[in-house]
């Protein structure tokens, strides 16, 4: 099929057309904004995905890091059992993925404690990996335990 100037013109007139409606819309998407969070917790500058993996022998651990994690603001992508060269872990660990230390503070606050380490991995799809380590008390337990 041969593009004439006619056609040419009227290809050129759609895609004008097509590139004012994708700017209209665009207009009406909302702008990233802080992250909110739960009452209780500020709002975070950005969204913090997180993976957890359960290092200890606790059945359940990983889910219950998981559940304080979100409702602490955090958006934890996974969770599950650690594989086995991270088994044994005693303390909690904190692995920054992508350079962004946004999220350590809330994850140690969480966890009341970790250990954490610059291990860059622009592979994974998060800022943070925690590691639930042996002596990992579960939040609710250590709120209960506090009063």
């Amino acid at each position: 099929m041969r593009l004439t100037a006619k056609r040419a013109l009227a290809v050129g007139g759609v895609g004008v057309i097509v590139a004012a409606v994708v700017l209209v819309v665009l207009q009406f998407v909302p702008k990233a904004a802080p992250v909110a969070a739960p009452v209780g917790w500020g709002p975070l500058p950005h969204r913090v995905r997180v993976e957890v993996w359960n290092a200890s022998d606790m059945t359940g651990a990983a889910r219950l890091g998981r559940l304080a994690l979100q409702h602490a603001g955090l958006d934890v992508v996974q969770s599950a059992n650690a594989d086995d060269s991270l088994r044994g872990t005693a303390n909690n660990r904190i692995f920054v993925r992508l350079g962004d230390t946004v999220g350590v503070g809330r994850v140690i606050e969480v966890l009341g404690g970790a250990d954490v380490e610059m291990k860059p991995d622009r592979t994974r799809i998060v800022d943070l990996t925690v590691i639930l380590g042996s002596k990992f008390v579960p939040p609710i337990d250590r709120f209960n335990s506090s009063q």
